[in-house]
């Protein structure tokens, strides 16, 4: 995708790290692009990328990163190319972060009020008594029912779903145009996640932003994404519709594999009996096979897909990176090619 309504397009983004066990790449050659308006989910297992690859979109790269490689455009301009005080310019004011964990991320001796009035003193020249009207106002559009006391709090004073809500209120308080939420739901209990998760597809919709959302859980992507993006081993692999990719099904053995993991999505390939699991492990980033990282682990490998890169194939607005696509509906006969 791409085009007059891209507001994010990444190229062949890869970032390298020094480890002990040598360099490793666990953001390899990403490219994506995010529409105005757009949400899209950005999904896989833990340690695939995701986070990382969100992370490098805000220039925040972790010790022992290279420079990174390709492009990251936001309306135009290469983010990889601007200077640090630029490049803060931007983060906060037109692209922000809902951080999984708003107990790490919330600063736990000062309170609510102080850290998003630093938001606004950092970025506008408005007045003080405006600054608290907004930071109120953000409060309750984030779903808290007495901002003017979670305002007054600390961190530890307040549960973990209500510090998720201040973390999205700070992400929105300069109204940007990109909101990354990166596992927004974790160590929430169901009923909280859902919440969150509805609260932030009323805003997208009602504000216009765009939003990259982040997840290893496909049922979340599932209810705020438009289009889904899977990663593994540090690569994008598949790019589909949400509503094909979850109805007609993943084109990538990884994707089915996940998707028959879950107790929902069992149903769609088996009538009863034990959950599907996928074998193995997902391969260390400093020994990868050569051919699909993916390929220890598929049934449907052969030589091919073990020795040799994959390439993209397109079908309609959707792609994969893979030798032996799958075409055939879920819950119809799968043959190993």
């Amino acid at each position: 995708m791409g085009g007059e309504e891209t507001l994010l397009r990444v190229e062949d983004l890869t970032v390298a790290l020094e480890t002990r066990e040598g360099t490793i790449e666990p953001v390899k050659e990403v490219s994506f692009s995010v529409e105005r308006g757009e949400a899209v989910g950005l999904v896989g297992e833990s340690g695939s990328g995701k986070t990382l690859t969100g992370l490098s979109l805000l220039g925040l790269f972790p010790p022992g990163a290279k420079p990174p490689e390709g492009r990251i455009l936001f309306e135009g301009s290469d983010l990889l190319s601007l200077s640090p005080s630029r490049l803060r310019e931007i983060r906060g004011q037109k692209i922000s972060m809902v951080f999984q964990e708003p107990q790490s991320a919330l600063n736990p001796v000062l309170t609510v009020f102080t850290q998003m009035e630093e938001i606004y003193k950092s970025h506008t020249s408005l007045p003080s008594s405006d600054v608290r009207e907004r930071i109120l106002g953000r409060l309750r559009e984030a779903g808290l029912p007495d901002p003017l006391t979670v305002s007054r709090s600390y961190p530890h004073q307040l549960s973990g779903g209500m510090r998720q809500r201040v973390m999205i209120a700070m992400a929105l308080a300069l109204d940007p145009l990109l909101v990354i939420a990166d596992e927004p739901t974790t160590a929430l209990d169901p009923t909280v996640a859902l919440q969150i998760l509805a609260l932030l597809s009323r805003i997208r919709k009602s504000s216009g932003q765009s939003l990259l959302f982040i997840s290893h859980d496909l049922s979340h992507v599932r209810r705020v994404s438009d289009r889904v993006l899977l990663m593994y081993a540090g690569r994008i692999v598949e790019e589909a519709n949400s509503a094909i990719f979850f109805s007609a099904g993943p084109r990538h053995p990884y994707g089915r594999a996940l998707l028959a993991s879950r107790p929902e999505g069992a149903t769609l390939t088996r009538k009863d009996g034990p959950l599907s699991a996928i074998g193995g492990q997902v391969p260390p980033l400093w020994d990868l096979p050569p051919g699909c990282a993916f390929a220890p682990r598929c049934e449907r490998a052969d030589d091919l897909c073990r020795f040799t890169r994959p390439s993209w194939q397109t079908k309609g607005e959707g792609r994969v990176f893979c030798h032996h696509p799958v075409d055939t509906p879920m819950g119809a006969p799968v043959h190993a090619a």
